[in-house]
């Protein structure tokens, strides 16, 4: 997916079409090849990685405090200049199993630590 600066304070995120629908999961931000933001989706009951770019789509259109998705299009809004854009990679992770009649799942913020320390050099947002 690509994330496009139209104009100033207008952040084009694309709507997730439904079978590109993931339900938990690894983002990052790609910016000329580095990484420039992580992050999870899928710890809520209906979190998604749509529902989590709803809420960059709609923050992207009125970039103003609100919701946590501000900080992140106030940020590229200040770096990209009009007509520049950023990849947004997916990482789908595995689904909850039960084994020995024990619930077992990925530790989401786990996995965004790891990544978060591994590019903390070329991140924009932490």
């Amino acid at each position: 997916m690509i994330i496009k600066k139209i104009s100033e304070g207008y952040i084009d995120v694309p709507i997730i079409p439904k079978d590109k629908i993931i339900k938990r999961g690894l983002y990052i931000l790609v910016y000329n090849g580095s990484i420039i933001k992580v992050g999870i989706y899928g710890e809520g009951v209906n979190s998604t990685n749509k529902s989590r770019f709803a809420s960059y789509r709609n923050k992207g259109k009125d970039i103003v405090p609100g919701n946590g998705s501000y900080k992140t299009m106030k940020v590229l809004n200040e770096k990209l200049e009009v007509g520049e854009t950023v990849e947004v990679r997916f990482k789908e992770l595995p689904e909850d199993r039960m084994i020995d009649g024990y619930r077992w799942k990925v530790d989401l913020y786990y996995e965004e630590k790891k990544l978060k320390d591994t590019y903390k050099n070329s991140l924009w947002l932490s």
